[in-house]
């Protein structure tokens, strides 16, 4: 069964993700064998979009093979930038975006504001400029300068390029301080079929009253 590259996660149900987004890691090191090897390459080419394709494309068959390796081994994410993963990139994005068209995210709370906003908290994994793995969690809030008045949506979106293992996540908004302040927050989870738990982290972000976002995090848990 295909299962799609990238998924939007309701704030109302448990869908797809945790922080370890992959399938099982390679062995030690950075070496991919096996008689998978080329269907996990061809399952990479495929999911990849196409700016990231045309730059993986033009790397060296020994690179090619690393960010296969990477995609495959959650290590490569927790230890990012150290040791055989020295040259994985990991890059922070937050700030406002415009809501998206395609995203399945249920509607938590709808009451008249001033404005609506959406807010994100976005991680995002490159080796050799060829974007492997990310991570979002993202709210739509309506607020009117004193107060958040509503949160609309709370979900999170990721990239599982070669998805061999169940991923789930639960998403949590709720208001703070008398609801001058609003958070979503994430819970990823990873864990291989029989249900044995390999990974669990929280992301999340904080606005405010004046549309504002005053906080954002992410951890292992």
């Amino acid at each position: 069964m295909h299962i799609s590259a990238k998924r939007a996660i309701s704030a109302m149900g448990v869908l797809g993700l945790a922080f370890s987004l992959f399938a099982a890691p390679a062995s030690a090191g950075v070496t991919v064998s096996g008689d998978g090897k080329e269907a996990n390459f061809k399952t990479l080419r495929t999911n990849l979009d196409k700016e990231d394709r045309l730059k993986f494309e033009k790397l060296s068959t020994d690179q090619q093979e690393k960010v296969l390796a990477a995609a495959l081994n959650p290590e490569s994410i927790f230890k990012a930038g150290t040791g055989d993963w020295k040259e994985v990139q990991e890059t922070t994005l937050t700030g406002s975006v415009a809501s998206p068209s395609n995203a399945a995210l249920t509607g938590i709370a709808q009451t008249a504001a001033v404005k609506k906003k959406t807010d994100t908290h976005k991680k995002t994994w490159k080796l050799f400029g060829v974007k492997y793995a990310s991570l979002e969690a993202r709210m739509t809030y309506q607020y009117n300068g004193k107060t958040v008045t509503a949160i609309n949506s709370c979900g999170g979106f990721y990239s599982n390029l070669i998805p061999l293992r169940k991923i789930q996540s639960i998403a949590t908004p709720y208001f703070e301080s008398k609801k001058t302040k609003a958070v979503c927050e994430i819970t990823w989870q990873v864990s291989k079929v029989g249900g044995l738990m390999e990974g669990k982290s929280v992301q999340g972000l904080r606005v405010d009253g004046k549309g504002s976002r005053v906080a954002f995090w992410d951890y292992d848990a």
